[in-house]
């Protein structure tokens, strides 16, 4: 249940989060949730972003962790607790070989991959069984 949006890819000019969201808004209308994931780091620093005082009434914040970046509750005190969640993900270790072995047992690799490698793989039938497609 995501979508990317390209609305800030389409806007001359410079671009900001406050803009980004009012756009998605005109196009998604209001009756939709929407939830801006950033890096966890950026939530600290947000009350310095251009249009603060309507951010948070356009969409829910979702701060992820990044690897070797700490960050706690009290990094995100001072914002509003019922517009922000911390999502602590872990970093992936991805190896070419346990992807191959998922393929050739049939298990998907969607977000493990970029989906062009996934539809190439599948497109050429590759790391399957013999007689598998």
């Amino acid at each position: 249940r995501f979508s990317v949006s390209r609305v800030d890819i389409e806007r001359p000019g410079d671009t900001y989060t406050v803009d980004t969201l009012r756009d998605i808004r005109k196009l998604r209308g209001s009756a939709i949730d929407i939830f801006f994931i950033t890096g966890a780091d950026a939530l600290s620093k947000i009350l310095t972003w251009k249009g603060v005082d309507e951010l948070f009434d356009l969409a829910h914040f979702v701060g992820v962790s990044r690897p070797g970046v700490p960050l706690g509750e009290s990094d995100i005190a001072h914002l509003p607790e019922d517009k922000v969640t911390l999502l602590e993900v872990p970093a992936l270790s991805i190896s070419s070989t346990a992807c191959r072995e998922r393929v050739a047992q049939g298990l998907p690799l969607w977000y493990l991959v970029p989906d062009g490698i996934v539809q190439y793989i599948a497109k050429r039938g590759l790391y399957r069984p013999r007689g598998v497609t």
